[in-house]
């Protein structure tokens, strides 16, 4: 009994973690979320120019099968 236990805390466990990989927010994301701007050098030089750092929110491609 104590093994199946163990067994269905591991399995929540990793989908937990697969779960909250998966959608990762960027540095971006959680700023904004916190009210304030990213503090990267590298977002700020791309907000100064009016666009969003690509290194820090790669495009998000979507494959339609």
């Amino acid at each position: 009994m104590k093994s199946i236990k163990l067994i269905t805390v591991i399995i929540c466990t990793l989908a937990w973690v697969g779960s909250t990989t998966l959608h990762a927010e960027s540095c971006c994301e959680k700023a904004k979320k916190d009210g304030k701007a990213c503090a990267h050098k590298c977002c700020i030089d791309a907000a100064k120019e009016k666009k969003v750092c690509e290194k820090c929110n790669p495009k998000k491609t979507e494959e339609k099968k």
